[in-house]
């Protein structure tokens, strides 16, 4: 009775799954996630050994819906999101007339895999360079013209209503360069500007706390002191970590400098880490020779376009 409603769902999940297959397989190249999707596409096709007589009762001329012209994707993100919500609509008609119960486990597994796939495309991405760290907002925006790779707000000394404000007009502006902005501390302001990312200390709120009100779209980044607390750091799931402060700085008082012992083995760490603390560029060279993602700045200011100069130099010739 209902065969022709069955045979249009299982080729529209099909036909989603292929698509969201090839992107994986082939751009993003994770066999994990391509070897689900191809699982889950033979199981769907396996069950259409329960439904013969599909093949006998199809009729594209009738349908009034055959040959439409899809709308056209305006970018990636909408083309994989498009697909997914084909095979979960797909797979909740099967289930509603199929009465089978492994389509509604195939639907979830499709909700996890729609997770896997996507949030990679949304979350912003940490590129190496220098991550500039100021309360003054027309340096940051300054920063933002010369190309940094991330900007944070951070205003130990502010009122939390300036700070506020400020990020309020820096959030269009580093989305409008693709520069992610950090808020450091404040996750109600990074809430409520839509910030890219929140940056805490080793006394702040737990990171699966900060995580499970911020989302995992957005980047966490930790302060950490020695090769331990970045282990834990990455544990509890950061984004990134900063490791310093390399020397003694005016921005960490009563903090003396902890050197190059945890720097030498941050590359250890599975994620990007941030040399910061007392760098400028006449000490560059000493930190660029262990190899950091990131290097903070925060009172070598002027002197950025030319740190970036000798840090893409340094990254190229390793």
């Amino acid at each position: 009775m209902f065969a022709q409603i069955i045979d249009a769902n299982i080729n529209r999940v099909a036909e989603g799954l292929r698509v969201i297959e090839d992107y994986v397989r082939f751009v993003v190249s994770d066999k994990d996630i391509t070897d689900r999707l191809v699982q889950m596409r033979k199981t769907l096709n396996q069950s259409l050994g329960d439904f013969p007589e599909h093949l006998a009762i199809r009729d594209t001329v009738q349908d009034v819906r055959s040959k439409e012209v899809p709308d056209k994707r305006k970018d990636l993100n909408s083309l994989l999101k498009a697909n997914f919500k084909r095979v979960q609509e797909g797979l909740r008609v099967l289930e509603e007339y199929t009465g089978k119960a492994f389509y509604n486990v195939l639907r979830y597994d499709s909700y996890e895999l729609e997770k896997a796939v996507l949030l990679p495309l949304i979350k912003p991405q940490i590129v190496p360079g220098v991550y500039y760290i100021s309360d003054n907002e027309e340096n940051l925006i300054q920063a933002l013209e010369w190309g940094v790779s991330l900007i944070q707000l951070r205003g130990k000394d502010r009122e939390k209503s300036d700070l506020l404000e400020i990020a309020k007009r820096l959030a269009p502006l580093s989305k409008e360069k693709g520069i992610p902005f950090i808020i450091n501390d404040y996750l109600d302001i990074a809430l409520l500007v839509d910030a890219d990312g929140l940056h805490t200390g080793q006394d702040d709120v737990s990171v699966s706390e900060l995580r499970s009100v911020f989302g995992e779209h957005k980047l966490l980044g930790r302060t950490t002191h020695d090769f331990e607390q970045g282990k834990v750091a990455q544990s509890q799931g950061v984004d990134y970590v900063s490791v310093g402060p390399i020397w003694e700085t005016p921005s960490k008082p009563g903090r003396a400098g902890i050197g190059f012992d945890y720097l030498s083995r941050a590359k250890e760490l599975d994620i990007p880490f941030v040399a910061i603390g007392g760098i400028n560029y006449d000490l560059l060279d000493k930190v660029l020779s262990y190899g950091p993602p990131l290097i903070g700045l925060i009172r070598d200011f002027n002197r950025i376009p030319d740190i970036q100069a000798k840090e893409t130099k340094y990254r190229l010739k390793r």
